[in-house]
């Protein structure tokens, strides 16, 4: 066991927590998808093409990717106004969307009323049009009323002979494609609508890779084994917020066992004892970790890629010495401390 007195991440060499809950852009991984979504939503703002609609699962990075898009636009404020709202609620009216759009660019309209609102945002716009206006909407699957879409068309129709006043960038959820359906009056203005899907296993390796070295880790720092990416891919079914959720927990569990080598038992045990209790899911996790190991994805083209040499290398190619003993020292531990109830039996391919 390691030294109490020492912290995680004194003990894993960390300037910080490399998976912290937190959507940091200074921890983006972008993988393709990410990159060319990116590159999609900054022409929209850019070209001032109106509305770019960005879809996906919980946990596939649309916050992340919004958050780098904010930051990008705040480093010139010179260049880029823009407002934000965060998640919007279900019940609102259209004026209450549109009170929430005026508010969130600091404007306070003398009357209460749904012209006032609109001449103040026309008015505002029309004064900020040397610089790009852009309204970006978290979890805009929340807005599922026709008034709420008709009132952002009617906002997104403000604009000048050359070029739209206001851009409006939109992260949701795959089930507002049946509310942008419904809407076709909203729908045919779309620009741009790209649909994020889950990591790939090398994405998923990548990513780890990526954020332990953001964090500050050297070669002699915690190390994920080929198993333990498998299966954290394989639970997380390519969540990159279920992915960070369970490496957290995983280091929490290494630190306790005084070990950097994090094999497939600690992923399997923190998976167990740290998610919600879910048989069908786990069952469906241990048939794929029975089953052969699929053959290594080609390097793609532009993909980050963390570079290891030396041991670090050496421990990349496969299981190691290194981590068989790792896996041996857990089970030791759990064996010989039942009392701290830290463990349960962990079989390599069961929970």
């Amino acid at each position: 066991m390691q030294n109490d007195s020492m912290t995680l991440l004194e003990f894993f060499g960390f300037v910080e927590q490399p998976f912290a809950a937190t959507a940091d852009p200074a921890y983006y991984y972008a993988t393709n998808a990410h990159r060319e979504c990116l590159y999609h939503l900054w022409n929209t703002v850019d070209e001032r093409h109106g509305i770019a609609v960005v879809l996906g699962n919980y946990g596939t990075g649309k916050t992340t990717l919004l958050r780098k898009l904010l930051t990008g636009t705040r480093t010139q404020p010179e260049r880029y106004n823009t407002a934000v709202i965060a998640s919007p609620i279900p019940s609102w009216t259209s004026f209450s969307l549109l009170e929430s759009v005026v508010t969130q660019f600091g404007l306070r309209p003398e009357t209460r009323s749904f012209v006032a609102y609109m001449e103040s945002l026309y008015n505002y716009l029309l004064s900020k049009r040397d610089r790009i206006n852009t309204l970006i909407i978290d979890d805009a699957q929340n807005l599922n009323k026709r008034g709420q879409l008709e009132l952002l068309r009617l906002v997104q129709n403000l604009e000048t002979s050359q070029h739209k006043l206001i851009n409006l960038i939109l992260f949701a959820q795959l089930e507002w494609i049946h509310v942008l359906r419904a809407a076709p009056n909203f729908e045919q203005r779309v620009n741009m609508t790209y649909t994020l899907g889950p990591l790939s296993a090398r994405d998923t390796r990548n990513l780890i890779d990526f954020r332990l070295r953001r964090a500050g880790a050297s070669e002699q720092g915690p190390h994920f084994d080929d198993d333990a990416v498998r299966a954290i891919h394989e639970y997380a079914e390519g969540s990159a917020r279920v992915t960070v959720t369970i490496c957290r927990n995983a280091l929490l569990t290494a630190y306790q066992l005084g070990t950097r080598q994090i094999g497939k038992a600690i992923v399997l045990h923190t998976i167990q004892k740290t998610t919600l209790p879910d048989p069908e899911r786990q069952s469906r996790l241990a048939a794929s970790l029975a089953a052969p190991a699929a053959p290594r994805e080609p390097a793609a083209e532009n993909v980050v890629e963390v570079e290891f040499s030396g041991e670090a290398a050496a421990r990349r190619r496969g299981p190691s010495v290194q981590n068989v003993r790792a896996n041996q020292l857990l089970m030791k531990a759990a064996r010989a401390n039942p009392d701290k109830a830290l463990f349960v039996d962990i079989h390599d391919n069961a929970l």
